[in-house]
């Protein structure tokens, strides 16, 4: 069942990378990239069958666990980087970026240090539960304490930023991101507290709700973490794909009508040729679409006894709409139009 949760939460976030990755390729929005892809190989360690596999690689010293504690230092510093710059009227200063990246490899550096020089890194079931030492509870606790102030500093500006948030998709947003650091929090506070008690205590057991509220918040931690952060992103690339494939696909019909229109009246045309493949695969079709929609008016206009079918005057009309050019287009309009 927790591996099933685990793998639940990684596939979310790797799809919430792979939502932004359009705009990261056109140079947006690439701090967020580089947060669901780092967060999302995070998780992706996580579950048993991928943690056994990828330490086997690394020699079976649990390796793997030392991975994922230092890969969830860097998200977490991702994560408040980018929510600051995001709520910050100035951004965030070059010195703010300079010293998040050293207190994250400080940490690291220490965790190294802490988990190659014990003994108890090579016990089989270290990645299953919390082990009776205070090296390793002082090691956990980096990351631990690490991502709790991270995730309040995150807290506090989602709490600013939602008043200042007109945007319904993004107030969402920002409440479900909320909603993860609450319950890294919750985490925290539960994970410390049984590493303690059973480094006290060789054989305490967690209670069963408390094991409950660790798995509960364990999937909806990073979730809601995920989701807070690629909605708005997503969204709008959704609403940009969508747009795109419209765009696209007028284009393809508007095509036959302006190489017609423009055969005997080639010196109107500034726009290129392509090909039925590019045609579908072009990008920025809409400025295509402009761009053959404005050059279909100017040759109606220079040659405005060229006849034009109502199925054309129709596919006209959308493109005028599309274009947001004003009124519905006629026959009689589009030649007495100026340019």
């Amino acid at each position: 069942m927790q591996a099933i949760t685990l793998i639940t939460a990684s596939a979310v976030l790797w799809i919430a990378a792979i939502l932004c990755l359009p705009s990261f390729i056109r140079g947006h929005r690439r701090s967020l990239f580089w947060f669901l892809a780092t967060f999302a190989l995070t998780m992706s360690l996580q579950p048993k069958p991928v943690y056994d596999a990828v330490d086997s690689l690394l020699g079976s010293v649990n390796a793997t666990y030392f991975l994922f504690h230092a890969l969830a230092i860097v998200t977490v510093g991702l994560a408040d980087v980018m929510v600051q710059q995001t709520v910050s009227a100035s951004g965030v200063t070059r010195n703010r970026k300079m010293i998040t990246a050293i207190v994250g490899g400080l940490i690291i550096t220490l965790q190294a240090a802490v988990f190659f020089t014990s003994g108890w890194h090579t016990k089989a079931d270290i990645s299953r539960s919390f082990i009776a030492e205070w090296s390793y509870t002082t090691y956990a606790a980096t990351t631990w304490v690490t991502i709790a102030i991270f995730s309040i500093s995150v807290l506090s500006a989602c709490l600013v930023d939602l008043r200042a948030q007109t945007r319904m998709v993004t107030r969402l947003a920002v409440k479900i991101l909320s909603l993860g650091c609450l319950c890294i929090l919750i985490y925290v506070v539960n994970s410390l507290i049984g590493a303690t008690q059973t480094t006290l205590d060789p054989t305490f057991v967690m209670p069963g709700w408390r094991e409950s509220v660790q798995k509960f918040v364990l999937l909806v931690a990073p979730v809601s973490l995920g989701v807070g952060l690629g909605l708005t992103s997503a969204i709008d690339a959704l609403a940009a794909s969508r747009q795109s494939y419209r765009d696209r696909v007028l284009l393809w019909r508007i095509t036959p009508l302006w190489q017609r229109l423009l055969r005997d009246t080639p010196y109107l045309s500034i726009e290129r040729q392509l090909s039925p493949r590019q045609l579908l695969t072009v990008s920025g079709p809409g400025a295509h679409l402009y761009r053959r929609h404005v050059e279909i008016r100017d040759s109606l206009l220079l040659r405005p006894e060229q006849p034009v079918s109502p199925a054309e005057l129709a596919i006209i009309e959308l493109a005028e709409q599309r274009t947001q050019l004003g009124s519905p287009a006629t026959h009689s309009t589009l030649v007495d139009r100026t340019p």
